[in-house]
Order: C-alpha cells, then sequence, then structure tokens
C-alpha cells in the first residue's frame, strides 16, 4: 500500500484531529492537511491534490455529509475516497453516509485498528 499519499483530516475538534494524525504517522503516512470545517476544507481542496479525506460528521457550517455532497458533485475532486468518522453510530446513519457517496464509516470511539484498516481498506478499493 502506497503510504506517500496526501491525507485531508477534518473534524472541529482538534484533538480528535491530532489522534487521527497521529495514529497515521505512526503507521507510516507522512502528508496531512487539516480543517476544522467543511468551507475550510472545500478551500484546500480547490488548492491542491488530496489522496483520501478523513471528515467528522457533526460540524457547524457545512457537516462531513455536507462536504461528502459537494465533493461528490464537483468532477475535479469526485472520485476522491471519503470516510466519514462520527458518534452518529447506527445503520441509519451508516446508510445515509454511504448513500451519500461515503467509500467507508468509521464510529466514535474508535481504536487504532478500526482507523487503519477503514484506510486500507478504502485506499486498496481505489489502487
Amino acid at each position: 500500500m502506497n503510504k506517500d499519499i496526501s491525507i485531508m483530516i477534518v473534524d472541529d475538534n482538534e484533538p480528535i484531529r491530532l489522534v487521527i494524525r497521529a495514529i497515521l504517522k505512526n503507521e507510516g503516512y507522512k502528508h496531512f492537511d487539516e480543517a476544522e470545517d467543511g468551507v475550510s476544507a472545500l478551500k484546500i481542496l480547490k488548492s491542491k491534490k488530496i489522496d483520501l479525506i478523513i471528515s467528522d460528521w457533526n460540524m457547524l457550517g457545512i457537516t462531513g455529509i455536507e462536504l461528502l455532497l459537494k465533493v461528490r458533485a464537483d468532477q475535479e475532486i469526485a472520485q476522491t475516497p471519503f470516510i466519514i468518522v462520527s458518534v452518529e453510530g447506527g445503520d441509519v446513519s451508516m446508510d445515509r453516509a454511504f448513500k451519500s457517496g461515503a467509500n467507508d464509516f468509521v464510529s466514535k470511539p474508535f481504536t487504532r485498528s478500526e482507523l487503519i484498516a477503514s484506510v486500507n481498506r478504502v485506499m486498496g478499493q481505489t489502487a
């Protein structure tokens, strides 16, 4: 698996962004961008190539699902793999995420192995 990819972590909770980044960095990934909301994430997505988006569902302004829908609607970035991370567990939330175009869904709180398995699964699909 190619670890030389650019990963964007979108979450309004800085400690969660730091945890996700630390887990992925420990796994060998090196290139990260962070955004605290969907608006900031879209600006980054318009300015550089991102290979994977990991986004929280519940954020002020543009939610993770709204961000996902905007990404899927934009021809230039529509194919970017997208993982939703959320406390909104359950079949209804997962179903909504997948119907909106998510490649995977990780429930909070998550373990290191759950996050890594999700990234490996999603990036394996696009390889």
